[in-house]
């Protein structure tokens, strides 16, 4: 076996006229250094995993000039989990944090004698995360099998008890950190005081918009897209501060539904254009999403428990039995499974996949459900968590990694905000729009 070179490494993404997959393919195959006495070199600034996934986004760029050949429009896809949130906002909830809830909004809907017989709640004590997936396990029974609901128990307060574990939720995310509110008179998410690690990812990410052009009426070079478990604002804070002032995320973001009011305002972009588009699709629901009928609005208003409970938001809560029957889900998991196939880099972060997320897994599976779909394709998974057990846990998804090495993955131990100002780096500042 060879000694890793990434110089060799980068030399093959970089040049065109190579055979770009099997020659990284080849190299990261080889990457088992030759065990020697010599001291080891200090470790170096900027990692390996940073170095190939920049030299991936210069192979997929734009071409300029007037004889400049066209690239073909590459979907670089992020999966964000909650550590996506907490390398953003260190008090952002991970694990189950935000599920350890107050008692108080609840006894907006009954007193605490009824929560007490019902599902044996102590006014004097939060309820746990496993006493949640109960109550949301005893509700989901009750709707979906009137014959059990107890005597004083209906369809009207069932969605009442839905509605005030929902407010619960929002007040427990504030309590931890603070939403990050739409801004009507700045038409934005605001961005004050941002920290160095806020500033790393937004400068990462308004480099690779820059990798995108649509100026001859033909797509190409890098887009980028997302899939989030999380319900908050930190990906559409991120994607309206990459943009100018006068410029909003709204006018070029595809949620995966249509909505008919946006804010305080209509829709103004109810069809998008391919070359100008972007996708943001929220697996588990979003705080923002209200339903209207058989329609949907974003609200990113802050409202007040009473309005929470009134007009509950989308969101999956975790019960014993996962119920994704609501037709949000039924309209969005064919979004995300497209999205999935279409795309040709995969970045997980700060997503541990458990087992208990079957249906997750699934989705990503289908990134490269077959061998064959893997090949060319590459899989940049970012995480604190030790990288062997990033792989292992890849590995339960993809088995083709086992024997065939396809897709090719790539594992960084640390923070997004690390991976990021390491990305930046290596690349050309964008200018500012500020």
């Amino acid at each position: 076996m060879g000694i890793f070179d990434p110089l060799r490494l980068l030399a093959v993404v970089r040049d065109p006229m190579s055979t770009m997959v099997g020659g990284i393919v080849e190299v990261l195959r080889m990457a088992k250094p030759k065990k020697s006495k010599v001291k080891k070199p200090a470790a170096p600034k900027v990692s390996d995993a940073a170095q190939l996934f920049m030299s991936l986004v210069e192979q997929f760029d734009y071409r300029q000039g007037p004889n400049a050949a066209a690239q073909r429009l590459t979907n670089v896809t992020f999966f964000a989990g909650a550590g996506f949130s907490k390398s953003w906002d260190p008090n952002a909830p991970v694990g189950s944090q935000l599920f350890s809830l107050k008692t108080e909004v609840m006894e907006e809907v009954a007193n605490i004698g009824v929560l007490s017989r019902m599902f044996g709640l102590d006014s004097l004590s939060r309820i746990t995360p496993d006493q949640l997936r109960q109550i949301i396990y005893q509700m989901d029974m009750y709707e979906r099998y009137p014959d059990v609901r107890s005597r004083y128990v209906d369809e009207q307060n069932i969605a009442m008890f839905r509605g005030a574990l929902r407010a619960a939720i929002v007040d427990r995310y504030n309590e931890l950190t603070q939403l990050n509110y739409f801004d009507p008179a700045a038409s934005k998410f605001p961005l004050d005081n941002p920290t160095v690690e806020q500033l790393e990812i937004v400068g990462f990410f308004r480099n690779l918009l820059a990798k995108t052009d649509g100026s001859t009426g033909f797509a190409e070079g890098v887009r980028t897209h997302f899939v989030t478990t999380n319900y908050d604002y930190v990906i559409e804070t991120i994607l309206d501060n990459v943009l100018s002032p006068d410029d909003s995320h709204f006018l070029y973001s595809y949620r995966g539904f249509t909505p008919i009011q946006i804010v305080d305002g209509p829709n103004n972009t109810p069809v998008h254009e391919h070359w100008l588009t972007q996708h943001l699709l929220k697996i588990n629901g979003g705080f923002e999403i209200l339903r209207r009928g058989s329609d949907y609005i974003l609200d990113y208003s802050q409202r007040a428990p009473s309005s929470i409970i009134g007009d509950p938001p989308i969101v999956m809560l975790a019960s014993r039995e996962q119920d994704y029957s609501d037709p949000y889900f039924r309209t969005i998991f064919p979004k995300v499974v497209r999205l999935m196939r279409e795309s040709m880099v995969l970045v997980i972060v700060g997503y541990s996949l458990p087992e208990d997320d079957a249906l997750l897994r699934f989705f990503i599976r289908q990134f490269a459900e077959e061998p064959e779909d893997g090949f060319g394709k590459y899989i940049f998974y970012i995480d604190i968590n030790e990288n062997s057990q990033k792989r292992k846990t890849l590995e339960a998804v993809f088995p083709s990694m086992v024997t065939l090495d396809q897709p090719t993955v790539i594992t960084y131990q640390g923070s997004f905000s690390a991976f990021a100002k390491e990305c930046i780096s290596l690349s050309p500042a964008v200018p500012d729009p500020f």
